[in-house]
């Protein structure tokens, strides 16, 4: 499109401040907004630039600014006066750089103008946008923080194709976005897409789950692209773009998990001395580094994998658990350990940033998190644990075998991630936890075998009629009235139970019996 046909749309009114009629001949191909002091790596030459000219502090901003788009060979410059009128400085700039120069009226936002400008040049940008992010994958700032630059990669997709998109961790949590707010529940919904193994990209609700080959061992350690669009509806230029960007995603988030590994030692130190009972004194300066408050409130979580025959499963725990907390983790014994600063009683939620979660709300979190995380799982279980809060260093050795028996007993109860916190180690669960597997399967069996096998032959419901009169402490009319069943067919079916096993529901020893069995399935 020529500079001359753009001047040409009286809708849009704009002004030639700077051009001769020969350079209004000049094509661009793109439209780029921009207010980066030097954005030139975003620049593949011939765009039409759009500036608010927040980045001008001084007038001498103005050369080192029209210098570097001049480097790049755009084809001219548009500046927007919302905010103030384009000023001498510029326009000088842009004549002794022969570079066009056009002002927008206040009352046209650049939006209208890229809007207008696309129904031009919409089919070719695509294929521009995927060309230029194949460039930015090799010419990453690596001083740049990951996330800081993955947003001004969407920011820049989002301005040219005037497309939303965001990437998202394997729990939902927003990585970067431009264009595309997601609440919590549609967030979680497009988490679940991509956890659950199905074919990317998918259309959910209107938006499209697009994968980033991000994850190596599992998707639960990986993040997706999410655009806010139905991939149903894509060309090939989309399905390149999105190729492009999802290898650029791919790049910032290895780099994201290369920073944590680069922290992990120091957690490993701390968690290696705690457990081998070296003095608590020592570990203040390890403490103070790894960014942990020395003298705050401290809980421990640990986390770890059951049920699978995947090897490495206690680095697949310790990703999720860093995952889950967005902190360092260290490996003990087969566990991911991770150190969690909280918040005492009584802190006002605005000071959470800095001191952490209360400990309710930390572990309401992880609860659903670690649920929809341990989707992309398949067979394999999620066990965590949590201590109670402890403070300063000093409380440490005894909160992080608190949670570990927590994490051991979170194995005996159902569900594919199971928490359970420190609260619940004064319980019977706490007993069954230190006895060896085999055992505790064998008292199961022994206790609870022929009832199931009878069941299982039959069709019968002893086992929900045995469970039902043990949650009902023994009473045979609020037994009878929880099942709808009348109270003489209920004591046919204890009696049965009794004749199968050789035990006397009268006896509270044998109820106790029952009642433990129960709890070890």
């Amino acid at each position: 499109m020529k500079l001359r046909e753009l001047l040409a749309d009286t809708e849009l009114r704009l002004e030639r401040l700077v051009g001769t009629e020969e350079a209004l001949e000049r094509e661009f191909r793109s439209v780029m907004s921009t207010d980066l002091p030097d954005p030139s790596r975003y620049l593949t030459g011939g765009e039409l630039v759009l500036t608010g000219m927040v980045w001008r502090r001084a007038p001498e901003d103005s050369r080192s600014f029209v210098a570097a788009l001049c480097e790049s060979g755009v084809a001219a410059l548009a500046a927007g006066d919302q905010f103030h009128p384009v000023p001498d400085d510029l326009v000088d700039a842009c004549e002794a750089a022969d570079l066009p120069l056009l002002r927008v009226p206040a009352d046209i936002a650049f939006g209208t103008l890229i809007t207008r400008v696309s129904r031009v040049l919409g089919p070719q940008r695509a294929d521009e946008v995927a060309t230029l992010l194949g460039q930015h994958r090799d010419l990453a700032d690596p001083d740049a923080e990951a996330a800081d630059w993955l947003a001004e990669v969407l920011r820049l997709v989002h301005s040219r194709l005037e497309l939303g998109c965001a990437v998202l961790g394997p729990t939902g949590r927003v990585v970067a976005r431009a264009g595309l707010d997601l609440d919590e529940r549609h967030r979680e919904e497009l988490a679940r897409t991509y956890l659950s193994g199905r074919h990317l990209p998918a259309a959910v609700d209107g938006h499209t789950v697009y994968g980033t080959g991000s994850a190596f061992a599992s998707r639960v350690l990986g993040c997706f692209l999410v655009f806010a669009e139905d991939c149903a509806r894509w060309g090939g230029d989309r399905y390149h773009m999105a190729a492009e960007l999802a290898a650029l995603v791919a790049t910032g988030w290895r780099r994201m998990l290369r920073a944590r590994q680069e922290r992990r030692p120091l957690v490993e130190e701390i968690v290696q001395r705690v457990c081998s009972g070296a003095d608590p004194a020592g570990l203040r300066p390890r403490l103070e580094v790894a960014g942990l408050p020395v003298d705050a409130s401290l809980m421990v979580v640990v986390a770890r994998l059951r049920g699978g025959e995947r090897s490495g499963s206690d680095e697949l725990a310790r990703g999720m658990l860093e995952e889950l907390l967005q902190r360092e983790a260290a490996v003990y014994a087969g566990e991911a350990v991770a150190l969690v600063p909280v918040a005492a009683e009584g802190v006002p939620d605005e000071d959470r940033q800095q001191r952490g979660d209360h400990p309710a709300a930390l572990v309401s979190r992880l609860r659903q998190e670690a649920s929809g995380l341990a989707c992309g799982l398949g067979t394999e279980r999620l066990l965590l644990g949590t201590s109670g809060v402890v403070a300063g260093e000093s409380g440490l050795r005894g909160a992080i075998d608190e949670a570990r028996h927590a994490c051991r007993l979170s194995e005996l109860r159902a569900g594919q991630a199971v928490l359970t916190g420190h609260e619940d180690l004064a319980s019977h669960m706490m007993l069954l936890a230190a006895v060896p597997d085999d055992v505790r399967q064998s008292f199961r069996e022994r206790v609870l075998g022929p009832v199931l096998a009878y069941d299982e032959a039959h069709g019968g419901s002893l086992v929900p009629t045995l469970r039902a009169f043990l949650d009902s402490s023994g009473s045979w009319t609020k037994c009878a009235r929880e099942l709808h069943l009348h109270v003489n067919t209920l004591r046919y079916r204890i009696q049965r139970i009794e004749q199968l096993t050789g035990r006397d529901l009268g006896r509270i020893d044998d109820r106790v019996d029952f009642y433990l069995a129960f709890s070890l399935t």
